[in-house]
């Protein structure tokens, strides 16, 4: 059942500041594609790094593709189900 005092506080809130909303659905808008960007930039410059660099540059191929595999594993995804309410808070969010 809808609270109409949320409902008029909500109300309230759009029409003194217009910046609420444009707040509101920055927290919902997927992320935009650097993630992906940065992803395949790592394991594109993996294999120069080994060519050039030798054991630090191996090294640092294997840390870069790691990164890249994580930043793939953990781009914006549809909700599935449940998940832990901690794991999608934003800063400066209240628990």
């Amino acid at each position: 059942m809808p609270d109409p005092t949320f409902d008029a506080i909500v109300s309230q809130l759009r029409a003194e500041d217009p910046d609420f909303v444009r707040r509101v659905r920055k927290i919902d808008r997927p992320r935009s594609t650097a993630r992906l960007v940065l992803a395949v930039l790592l394991w594109t410059l993996a294999p120069m790094c080994i060519v050039l660099g030798g054991w630090t540059g191996a090294i640092l191929a294997v840390v870069g593709g790691a990164y890249g595999v994580h930043l793939m594993r953990h781009r914006a995804q549809p909700p599935t189900g449940i998940e832990h309410p901690a794991r999608h808070r934003h800063p400066g969010a209240p628990l």
